[in-house]
């Protein structure tokens, strides 16, 4: 499920805190037999205003990012007891794994520190909240693994992202005439470690000449369709003459990478998957929650089971501002 806090952190895990409250003194919330005190619910919403970009985006609203705090904290007590229901964990191993993904994507690990910080997640606290939404991943696995998948959503999937699971590696040397290809296509095969000099003297391709032809791993989708089915059927290692409508190609077939569908299946069942785990992961902790309880402080809002998070108070109760303030 792939998972942004704004640009970085998928929206999944901003969108699946939860929260809860209790009357208790000093309390913000009491979740079965666990307490959140107001004192730690403000250190958390004061840590997550410290980034001067949250400040200005979260902090005009100062309530409500109070309320998906606390929302928040509560969720991670009732993500912790239903994984240990289910019997799942998040190892290092895992949040390491989740951590780079997000990196790539942000464009580094710098950029995912700077976004999540903006989104309000300090960069002290994002391993932590990374584990949570890991652990919600996991969960959602274990509840969704009996749904049913058929051959044909497989495949259908496989097709749809086949760009991914079927590759060429290739160089090209691109001239105007057949003659000029078959002599070089003579000159590459008597000599094979030529072929980036005369790229680079020859191709009329200004993209790819620099780099001595090379056009790397790339997909059928790439290219034009008289190139592309010829590398794709030519054998790896092998020198190749082809004709587009941009002039003749000697082509250097060099690698076919290839991810069939049973070893994409896995990553397939996931995505198919992935709407109705969040479902069921849902109902899980609506589940839990009903059975341990949940007592949310009327001063920061009232639980709402059906979304399962915190909702504003009511003005009628006349309750104290749902804000705490900060100590400075």
């Amino acid at each position: 499920m792939r998972r942004l806090i704004a640009v970085a952190v998928p929206a999944a895990l901003v969108a699946a805190t939860l929260a809860g409250c209790d009357t208790s003194p000093g309390a913000a919330a009491i979740v079965g037999g666990d307490r959140i005190s107001a004192q730690k619910l403000q250190q958390t919403v004061d840590s997550g205003l410290a980034d001067p970009q949250a400040q200005q985006q979260l902090g005009a609203d100062r309530p409500g990012f109070v309320r998906k705090e606390l929302s928040r904290l509560i969720t991670n007590i009732l993500v912790s007891k239903a994984a240990s229901e289910e019997g799942v964990t998040a190892t290092n191993a895992d949040i390491d794994s989740e951590l780079a993904s997000l990196a790539q994507q942000a464009g580094g690990e710098s950029q995912l520190e700077q976004q999540a910080g903006a989104a309000g997640v300090p960069k002290k606290d994002l391993r932590n909240f990374i584990y949570y939404f890991v652990l919600q991943q996991k969960i959602g696995e274990k509840l969704a693994a009996a749904v049913p998948i058929t051959q044909q959503q497989l495949e259908a999937a496989y097709q749809s992202q086949i760009d991914q699971f079927d590759q060429v590696d290739s160089a090209h040397i691109l001239v105007k005439t057949k003659a000029e290809a078959d002599s070089i296509l003579a000159q590459v095969k008597a000599n094979p470690s030529a072929f980036a000099t005369l790229a680079k003297k020859f191709s009329l391709d200004t993209g790819s000449k620099a780099a001595g032809g090379e056009l790397g791993f790339q997909p059928h989708s790439q290219f034009v369709a008289a190139f592309a089915d010829a590398i794709f059927k030519a054998k790896p290692g092998t020198f190749i003459e082809v004709h587009s409508q941009f002039g003749w190609h000697v082509v250097h077939v060099i690698a076919h990478r290839t991810t069939t569908l049973a070893q994409a299946t896995p990553q397939l069942k996931a995505q198919i998957l992935q709407p109705e785990s969040q479902t069921l992961v849902q109902k899980q902790l609506t589940t839990v929650a009903n059975r341990i309880g949940v007592h949310v402080n009327p001063r920061y809002g009232t639980w709402d089971p059906k979304t399962t998070s915190v909702a504003a108070p009511s003005d009628k109760g006349g309750v104290s501002s749902p804000a705490p303030t900060s100590k400075s």
